[in-house]
């Protein structure tokens, strides 16, 4: 009996160290999962938090944007009447920059004569210059083409003329040596959807700003 008992107090003894690592181990990878998850609740958590500072500094990009046309605008205008020159703002839509460009007083480009240059252009020979708009950049405004912020566009440019809004290529805004301007919404927009419109307005070249998409019939009403 002695022996028996020796015998089975030996076996659990045995057996009882590999029990508790088994256990251990088993505990210790359940702690690595509730570790793990914790982390991911609190990166979600953080992300859920920061997305309303993400929007609105998105937000804050565009209205900076839009202020920042709206001073090259004003001075584009003040500089026409002290020069006696045409002035104008150039668009690219698609690669969102703008710069100004300044010409003679007797330079402007309507729609007859960009459907007339567009005509041409189809009977260009390959190599054959294009015609001189008589407009080039104007480096005491813009010494460079500027940039929207990164995940600001134009979305864009309406004038009181034409019936489209255009969407692609260059659009373009002149402002008079008399102190006229060419009535103009420049519409800009983020990734968030946050929109801004420009509208230059006729008399004394003043750029009104608007936290919103402006249309025609509110920006010029007859």
């Amino acid at each position: 009996m002695k022996s028996l008992r020796r015998f089975f107090s030996d076996q659990s003894s045995t057996a009882l160290p590999g029990l508790r690592t088994r256990e251990c181990s088993l505990s210790e990878k359940g702690f690595t999962l509730i570790e793990m998850l914790v982390v991911v609740g609190l990166v979600v958590l953080i992300f859920v938090m920061a997305l309303p500072s993400i929007t609105s500094s998105f937000k804050i990009s565009v209205n900076s944007a839009a202020r920042g046309i709206a001073s090259v605008i004003t001075e584009a205008y003040n500089a026409s009447v002290i020069t006696g020159k045409v002035y104008r703002i150039a668009i690219d839509i698609k690669k969102g920059q703008y710069w100004i460009e300044s010409g003679n007083g007797g330079l402007l480009d309507t729609q007859e004569s960009k459907d007339k240059e567009e005509s041409r252009k189809k009977f260009m020979k390959p190599g054959q210059q294009k015609k001189d708009s008589g407009f080039s950049m104007d480096s005491t405004i813009t010494r460079k083409k500027a940039s929207l912020p990164i995940g600001v566009e134009f979305e864009d440019v309406m004038n009181q003329l034409g019936n489209d809004p255009i969407i692609e290529g260059t659009a373009y805004a002149h402002f008079f040596p008399h102190g006229l301007t060419e009535q103009t919404i420049i519409h800009i927009k983020d990734r968030s959807d946050h929109h801004a419109s420009l509208v230059i307005t006729s008399v004394i070249g003043q750029t009104d700003l608007y936290d919103r998409y402006v249309d025609k019939k509110e920006a010029f009403p007859k």
